[in-house]
């Protein structure tokens, strides 16, 4: 949003107004741009392996990309092959059952019996 707001600085007075008016009389479609942009950053790999930090070569068919996480805050990590995404999904996997062994356990020393673990 920063950098939204630091690009309506630069427009002057005249660019706003025609701005609005095409907002207003629906020849402008933020939305729709919006979501044409959204998708384009999602159909791009990135430039580098997440897990090897090899160059990815964007024209070669065993690249792999994830797209992870809630809706409103996605994630994208790429892999140069198979093995690296395997072992990013390991690593994950791991970091969850860690995650969860070490809530239960800072739970269950409380000095509460019926504690439960929460997830």
């Amino acid at each position: 949003m920063y950098r939204f707001m630091k690009f309506l600085d630069t427009l002057e007075h005249y660019e706003l107004v025609r701005l609005k008016q095409g907002m207003e009389k629906g020849n402008i479609d933020i939305e729709k741009t919006i979501q044409q942009k959204i998708k384009e950053h999602e159909k791009k790999h990135a430039k580098s392996c997440t897990t090897c930090s090899n160059a990815i070569d964007s024209y070669n068919t065993n690249n792999y990309t994830v797209i992870f996480g809630p809706g409103d805050f996605r994630k994208k990590a790429s892999f140069c092959g198979l093995d690296c995404l395997e072992y990013f999904l390991i690593k994950l996997k791991q970091m969850k059952t860690d995650a969860g062994k070490t809530e239960f356990s800072s739970i269950s020393q409380g000095d509460d019996k019926n504690a439960e673990k929460t997830e």
